[in-house]
């Protein structure tokens, strides 16, 4: 074992030495190439030796520019793109979900309340942060009189509630206390987003350093473009020099224009008092607030972005309702694309049941399966020409051609489980048959509208396939008893 440790040291020893010598002599030809040239274009007339200089540096930037793009991180907010989200777009897209059959009065009533609000004149501002970390105490000190409940359980707000405050300039604000983040019940997180993007000002209050869940959380507070103020609460935890750390690390994480303040929303906290004799006792007493950086935080927002605030507010709440409109869409579409398959399906099962001949134009040629693609594609709003569906079914007919018998054959099979049937008539094979061929055609072009947008002839025609050879005999048995129901009923 030590030879043979002892032998692979020096193989290794050896490649090191080898390798270390090409390296050598690759610098020094290299060196020798780049000077060799720099003497001769020393030679070159000066107008061509800046034209070669020039295409030499360019040839190099560019090479730079192109390593660049490719490591460049891929932008994550495509989704909160503000710019190209406007009130007419977003109505647009209502109306045409409102066409296909969707329930878009929700999405409605939230257009009106941001028109309400603008009316109003009202500065709205949403106090967002987790639980138990001084929203509600913040609250009580700008507001005094305000009811508001206290706990130092976590989550003592369980619901929205609104505060009327003036500021020092005579500004009209709507305190938003929103529920605590992260509540145990875990279904107010999104309430809380909702009414942090409608709101013209967010304050996102912390009571410690930010963690990742919170630095994620501001984060996408950020994608909306509108004033965040970050209020660090219980602040008399820091000495002068804390604090200046603190601040220091949170510019270096968050890049933007957001504002770091400490503040002590006040409350309540315990102290050991010690009587003359020596015996302690623990009392509660009221800590003092102090949030003025937090009042002068606000009104600087609105000193210096007033003609802003509701342009910011306007287009976060149509990006929040794209975004909802989006997630209906989804269920909405699938919903209804099943529809329409399951009753494209039935009829195809219903018309090959008086067939007399097997064929598999119908996949290619016939008006139901037109009919269906052409139904889907309306569903997902992609424009589809007949060439285009010609291209599909032609396809689909291709991959069809290899697995016709062995469906017949399942088909077949599935039939004679039920009594009555005797022996298998052709027509009720192929009405399996086509029961399974127009099920799968259906649930392919229904996958590829939802993952490319469009119908893709090529990548439907093979998920077409794949889903035409899943679960053979539970799909054969399953329209084999809606050919038996329907001959039944016809009897």
């Amino acid at each position: 074992m030590k030879k043979a440790g002892s032998s692979f040291r020096r193989v290794l020893a050896l490649l090191v030495a080898i390798a270390s010598v090409l390296f050598l002599l690759f610098i020094f030809f290299a060196t020798r190439s780049v000077l060799d040239i720099w003497d001769r274009m020393q030679l070159l007339p000066p107008t061509l030796f800046y034209t070669y200089t020039t295409i030499i540096v360019a040839f190099v930037l560019a090479t730079i520019w192109l390593i660049w793009k490719l490591l460049k991180p891929v932008s994550t907010n495509s989704s909160h793109d503000i710019d190209n989200i406007s009130k007419e777009s977003v109505i647009e897209d209502i109306e045409h979900a409102e066409k296909q059959g969707m329930d878009t009065a929700q999405l409605r009533r939230e257009l009106e309340e941001l028109e309400s609000r603008k009316e109003t004149g009202t500065i709205f501002v949403a106090l967002f942060g987790n639980v138990s970390t001084g929203k509600s105490s913040i609250i009580k000190s700008l507001l005094p009189n305000a009811e508001i409940d206290i706990s130092v359980r976590g989550g003592s707000t369980q619901e929205i509630s609104q505060y009327t405050w003036s500021s020092s300039s005579g500004d009209r604000l709507v305190l938003t206390d929103l529920p605590g983040r992260n509540e145990a019940s875990g279904s107010l997180d999104e309430l809380s987003n909702d009414e942090a993007v409608r709101a013209q000002i967010v304050i996102y209050v912390t009571d410690s350093d930010l963690s990742r869940t919170q630095f994620n959380d501001i984060k996408e507070l950020q994608s909306f473009g509108k004033p965040l103020i970050i209020a660090l609460n219980k602040s008399d935890r820091y000495n002068d020099e804390e604090k200046q750390l603190l601040k220091q690390r949170f510019e270096e994480r968050i890049e933007s224009d957001a504002q770091l303040v400490f503040v002590q929303s006040g409350g309540e906290e315990e102290v050991i008092r010690i009587d003359k004799n020596g015996v302690e006792s623990v009392q509660v007493r009221p800590r003092k607030a102090k949030i003025e950086e937090l009042a002068e935080a606000v009104q600087q927002e609105i000193d210096t972005q007033s003609g802003l605030l509701n342009q910011l507010r306007d287009a976060s709440v149509f990006v929040l309702v794209k975004q909802k409109l989006d997630a209906e869409k989804v269920g909405f579409r699938q919903e209804k694309a099943a529809a329409i398959v399951k009753s494209s399906t039935r009829k195809a099962v219903m018309g090959a049941m008086a067939s007399v001949s097997p064929g598999a134009d119908i996949v290619v040629q016939g008006y139901l399966g037109t009919r269906m693609v052409k139904d889907l594609c309306e569903l997902y709003n992609a424009p589809v020409k007949q060439l285009d569906i010609d291209k599909f079914l032609d396809f689909s007919q291709d991959q069809l051609k290899k697995s016709i018998p062995i469906i017949l054959a399942v088909a077949g099979n599935g039939l004679k489980a039920f009594p009555g049937i005797g022996t298998v008539a052709g027509g009720l094979v192929h009405a399996v048959a086509y029961g399974m061929i127009f099920d799968a055609l259906g649930k392919s072009v229904t996958k590829t509208l939802e993952q490319r947008g469009q119908l893709r002839a090529a990548p439907a025609a093979l998920t077409f396939k794949e889903m035409l050879s899943e679960n053979l005999e539970s799909r054969a048995k399953l329209f084999a008893r809606l050919v038996f129901e329907q001959r039944e009923e016809h009897k």
